[in-house]
């Protein structure tokens, strides 16, 4: 998260590219869409009370799964 969606990120923008192969506004607002209608996306916390994966961390491997094929 530090590393790419902070307010000063790590990386400057051309490296976001460069991995996500899109700009970052666009990746945002596709979580944002995603975090909207579908419940799968969201951060709930599990049985034992402690938070799950964001809904960046689901997004960034949904995309890699659909660029590699996996």
């Amino acid at each position: 998260m530090q590393d790419y969606f902070t307010e000063n990120p790590t990386y400057p923008p051309h490296l976001f590219r460069r991995r996500y192969r899109m700009r970052r506004f666009l990746f945002v607002k596709i979580v944002q869409a995603c975090e909207e209608n579908c419940r799968y996306f969201t951060q709930r916390r599990n049985v034992v009370g402690l938070k799950g994966f964001s809904a960046y961390q689901k997004i960034s491997a949904a995309l890699r799964v659909i660029a590699y094929g996996v």
